[in-house]
Parts: C-alpha cells; structure tokens; sequence
C-alpha cells in the first residue's frame, strides 16, 4: 500500500493511498464467495453459482461493498502509520475503482488536531472577582425560599378584582369562529396584571367582579408552540369565578423546619446553610472565571487554527445539555419550536473559544510532560463521588469504561495544565 500525506492546512491533510492489485482481487474473491453463500439463483444449489454468473448479477453492488470496506481498513492503517490525529471522518474520493488486477486510488481529505508549540503562557495577568457572601445575598435567598412557599388563599370582604390579585376563571374561544385545541376550561388560575393571556395574565379582569364575563382577543405569537394558533386571533370570553391573593409564610424557626433540610430546625442554622451553600458557590464561580480569564490570556498570546468539525461537535454537546436539563424540568425541547440554525450561530463564538482553550491546555500539558497517575484517576473519582452524593463504589464503576477513563485523564490533565498558569500567574482583585 502506497500513502502520500499532504498538509492543506493546519488542520487539514490529504491523504492519497494506493491499494495494490493483490488485495483488492483477494478483497472480491472473499465477496463473492460469502455473497455465493448467501443468495439463491435458479438452476444452482445453494453456493453453487459460478463467480461469472455472481458477476453478473451482482457486480456493481460487490464493487461498491469491496471499495468500501478497502477504504476503511487502509485509510485506518494509514491514520496509524502517518500518526495522523483525526478529529472527523474523511471525505474520501476514489479516483480508480475496484476491478480485477488493478490497484484502487482514493483521496480522503480528513480534518486534524493542529500542532501547538504553546508560548507565553507563564506570567500572565489576569484579575478576578472575590468570592465574598454578603447579608442581603442571604437575605434574598430566604425571601426566595418565603415566595416559593407562598400559598394561594380566598380574598375575603371583597368581590372586585384588584391588579395583583389571582383569578379563577372559566373560558371558551374560537379562532375565525370555530373552536380551538385548548379554548374551553374550567377553574384556571391567572394573574390580574399586564401582560399576554399566553403568559398567564388577564389585565382584562381588572375592576370586574364574580360572575361577570370579560369578552376579549388574544393574538398568539407567530412562534408559538402550536403551529396552528400561530398568527391567530382567538376570541374568548372569560368569566370570573373566584379571587384569592397570595399568603407568605412567616421567615420563622417553623418556615426553616419545614423545608425538611437535615441539620435544620430553627432559622439561624437556615441562614447559615444558606451563607454556605452561597459560599460554595461563590467559590466555583470565582474558580471558574479565573479559569475563564486565564485561557483567554493565554489564547491571546497563542494563535493558531481549529478543526470546525471540534466546534461543531463542541455545539453538538451544548444543544444536547440545554435538551437534557429541559427534560430533567419535564419539557421535551422538540416541542418549543426552536430555530435550531440560529441557535447554532449563536453559540458558535463561545463553542470556539471552549475548543481552542481545550486544545491549548492540551498543547500546554504536552510542554509540560504532565502526567496522570492512577493516584490522581483516584483522587478524581472520589472527588466526583463526594461532590454528586453518590457511593464511591458507584463512581467507579461509571468510570471503567476505556472511553470514561480517557475523558477523565483528559480532565485531569487539563486541570494539571491550569494549575501552572494560575501558580505562574499574577492575579488581582477586581
């Protein structure tokens, strides 16, 4: 087999593989006699039929198998050969084709990891934000904490709706006076306030009182979920049947009890599971600028290409968590009618900037023969065990796998990487 390797770009190569005419003629006489086995002609027994027949009937659709399976077994040998760092599969052209006694020619154009000769990663100057945890961040949590626990009461002396009251209505609607999935229901909840119906709000009901009927027209929006509506105008009639206003629970001992946090009983150790949490966080979220900061210092003073096919699968793998946290709320995101083109385009500069800090790190940890041991493999698993709440042995076991394995050294020696920017660093206080 003959291999010529040409560098298009950084991050291109076109590889030029000649099979010889020895293997290609094995490769179909192996076709031919597994496809004899196979199929059934008339007149023949059962891997009986002569290659010629064989040919015959099946040439183009042998040809085309052979050619296939040839190309990717050679151009994985000629990856393992060239040492060729393949980030995509190839577009592969053939330009002499399967046929007995001659050679078979294909291009395959393939992107690659470019190579990085990391510089001037050392000494850089970068300022981040302190992790601090203030009163009134606490404050605001324990008021979050009250709302989500408010409780929809009856409003009692009054029968006319005020702004900012809650409604219980019935309605029906037509759109172009026919009926719509939807239009018609019973003992709906919505706010007295500003705002699309769509949302929630009926501002409509303002000053009516129980039992009154409100006749209004709601546009839905040429985005909305259901196709059908969208553009629409439906006309409702909406009839006032009940007002209840919401009843925040007192910030007491007995608020801090019922959230059924283990260690919490009374509302001073609230506050202080709270100033914890938030400090936790605050904590990741200085790292994680600092992280930021750094790489992006670093990427300034390193210029080089990247692979698209990393960028896209870097959007790939944005989308796919944006589907996933989605679902943990219960939404199927195929339903929202998103404009996943624009969406790809949006995330597009940030996947870029994800991909060549990742590649960077990697140079970097390559300059610096960094190392992951299975200390540090062990280390990281029960760091992920402790932070996830999950049983060692677990983690462990979620961590066998060849392909978990390498993306967990891939972690840690990133992490390693990072470590001796931020050692050799200078950093301020922002």
């Amino acid at each position: 087999m003959k291999i010529e390797v040409e560098n298009v770009s950084p991050v291109e190569r076109k590889v030029t593989i000649e099979v010889d005419p020895d293997r290609v003629a094995k490769e179909l006489e192996q076709a031919y006699v597994g496809l004899g086995r196979r199929v059934k002609l008339r007149g023949f027994r059962p891997g009986k039929a002569p290659r010629k027949v064989l040919e015959r009937n099946f040439r183009s659709e042998v040809e085309s198998e052979v050619a296939e399976k040839i190309v990717q077994s050679t151009f994985a040998e000629a990856v393992r050969v060239e040492d060729i760092d393949v980030v995509a599969p190839p577009h592969v052209s053939i330009s002499e084709g399967v046929a007995e006694g001659k050679p078979l020619r294909y291009t395959a154009r393939v992107e690659v990891k470019p190579k990085i000769e990391p510089k001037d990663y050392k000494g850089l100057s970068v300022k981040r934000r302190p992790p601090t945890v203030t009163d009134d961040q606490v404050a605001a949590e324990i008021t979050r904490i009250q709302d989500g626990m408010a409780q929809l009461v009856p409003v009692e002396g009054r029968f006319d709706a005020q702004e900012g009251d809650w409604a219980v209505v019935d309605h029906e609607g037509t759109i172009e006076g026919k009926p719509f999935e939807g239009a018609r229901a019973e003992g709906v909840t919505v706010k007295v306030a500003p705002g699309s119906v769509t949302e929630g709000n009926l501002e409509a009901l303002k000053g009516k009182k129980l039992g009154d009927v409100v006749e209004i027209e709601e546009p839905f929006p040429a985005d909305h979920r259901v196709e059908a509506l969208r553009g629409k105008v439906a006309k409702m009639k909406v009839t006032l049947k009940a007002l209840k206003a919401r009843q925040l629970p007192a910030v007491d001992d007995a608020l801090a009890k019922s959230l059924g946090v283990e260690g919490v009983e009374t509302l001073e150790q609230l506050r202080a599971r709270i100033r914890s949490d938030l400090q936790k966080r605050e904590d990741r979220r200085a790292e994680n600028e600092l992280k930021d900061a750094l790489v992006k210092a670093a990427l300034e003073k390193n210029e080089f290409e990247v692979p698209p096919a990393l960028v896209e699968r870097a959007i790939d793998g944005m989308l796919e968590g944006a589907a996933e946290r989605f679902a943990r709320q219960g939404i199927d995101i195929q339903q929202l009618g998103l404009d996943y083109g624009r969406m790809r385009g949006d995330l597009r500069e940030q996947a870029l900037l994800q991909v060549r800090g990742r590649l960077l790190l990697e140079s970097i940890a390559d300059a610096e023969k960094i190392e992951v041991t299975d200390d540090d493999l062990q280390a990281e698993v029960t760091r992920i065990a402790g932070e996830l709440g999950m049983a060692l042995a677990q983690a462990q076991q979620q961590m066998r796998g060849a392909q978990a394995r390498d993306a967990l050294k891939s972690k840690i020696r990133e992490d390693k990487a990072m470590s001796i920017l931020s050692s050799a660093a200078t950093i301020q206080e922002a």
